[in-house]
């Protein structure tokens, strides 16, 4: 029998504290959300990470251009694992076009992916 398994994202943790100091940062938040919800409704577990019971946390920066285009997908900090880190710079690609950003200018963010079985 198998046992159940579970699969974990973890995105921003905290995208603005309890007050949010101006219009412009509360744009930037929702923005910051969008973005990552997005990227999370992309997120796989590649299955030979999985039967090598590989986990990790990446990190990706994502520019985005005012358009919504992303200009670059680069990844900033390594799981560790090259099969992880190649899935944390596709998962961005997959989304194709975001929302435009805030003041229709480019955009950086980064964006945590985490691989973990539980």
């Amino acid at each position: 029998m198998m046992k159940a398994r579970h699969y974990y994202l973890s995105a921003i943790a905290a995208l603005g504290a309890l007050g949010i100091a101006s219009p412009g940062q509360a744009a930037d938040a929702a923005f910051e959300a969008k973005v990552v919800k997005l990227v999370t409704a992309f997120y796989s577990y590649p299955r030979s990470a999985e039967l090598r019971q590989e986990e990790g946390r990446a990190r990706v920066r994502i520019v985005i251009a005012g358009s919504g285009k992303p200009v670059s997908i680069e990844l900033v900090e390594s799981t560790g694992s090259q099969i992880l880190d190649r899935e944390a710079v596709r998962i961005p690609t997959k989304v194709g076009t975001y929302p435009a950003p805030p003041g229709g200018s480019a955009y950086t963010i980064i964006v945590p992916i985490r691989w973990k079985i539980s």
